[in-house]
C-alpha cells in the first residue's frame, strides 16, 4: 500500500525500517507519550513489530504503515489504524514521528491522508485519537487535521511512563474535507 502526499508518503512497513524504528523509540521524548512500548526496546521488537503489522494488513484487521520521503524512502516515522469496527463505521488512530521529523507538518498532512483511506477505502465514518493531556503537539496536529476534542477517554491505556488522562479526539466522515481540497467544516 501506498499513499502519496508530496513530498512524503504512506506506505508498508519493510524489514529495513526496523532499524530506524528501533532507533527512534530510543528517544524517551517519543516513547513517554506512547502507549505501550517494550522497554527497553531492542532490535528484535522492531522486527516482530514489523512482522505483526504485514500480517495484520493482509488479514486487513489492523494497518501500521511507515511515514517516508518519496525521493529517498527513508522511514520519519509511523501511522496506524486500529481497533477497526466495521459494523459500527469506527476505528483509531495512532501516529509518532522521529524527533528530528517535528514541526515540520509532517504529522498533519500523513493524518489528512489516512483519514482520506479511512473514509474512501475503509468506508469508516468515525476516526479516533487518544492522546495524552500534555502531548500538546499532537493535539495541535490532530486540531489542523479537523478533529475535535471529544473530552476526557474512559479507555484505560498502557503506559508507565505518563500517569495522566488521555484526550479522545474524534473525526466525522461528514465534516472531513481534505486540507489540498478545502477548509474544515466547523459544525
Amino acid at each position: 500500500m501506498e499513499l502519496i502526499f508530496h513530498p512524503y508518503k504512506i506506505r508498508s512497513l519493510a524489514l529495513i525500517d526496523s532499524e530506524k524504528i528501533y532507533e527512534y523509540l530510543q528517544d524517551f521524548e517519543i516513547v513517554k507519550f506512547l502507549a505501550t512500548v517494550p522497554s527497553p526496546y531492542l532490535l528484535e521488537n522492531a522486527l516482530s513489530f514489523i512482522l505483526f503489522a504485514n500480517a495484520k494488513e493482509k488479514e486487513k484487521t489492523e494497518f501500521h504503515y511507515a511515514v517516508a520521503n518519496v525521493d529517498d524512502d527513508k522511514m520519519l516515522g509511523l501511522i496506524g489504524v486500529k481497533e477497526i469496527n466495521f459494523q459500527t463505521g469506527t476505528c483509531e488512530i495512532g501516529y509518532w514521528l522521529g524527533r528530528e521529523n517535528h514541526n515540520k507538518g509532517i504529522i498533519t498532512q500523513a493524518i489528512n491522508k489516512i483519514s482520506s483511506y479511512c473514509f474512501d477505502e475503509l468506508d469508516l465514518c468515525l476516526i479516533k485519537a487518544g492522546v495524552f493531556e500534555s502531548n500538546k503537539a499532537s493535539i495541535k496536529a490532530l486540531e489542523k487535521a479537523g478533529f475535535h476534542n471529544a473530552g476526557f477517554s474512559e479507555k484505560l491505556y498502557c503506559n508507565t511512563i505518563l500517569k495522566e488522562k488521555m484526550y479522545e479526539f474524534h473525526l466525522v466522515k461528514e465534516n472531513f474535507v481534505p486540507r489540498e481540497t478545502g477548509k474544515q467544516s466547523t459544525t
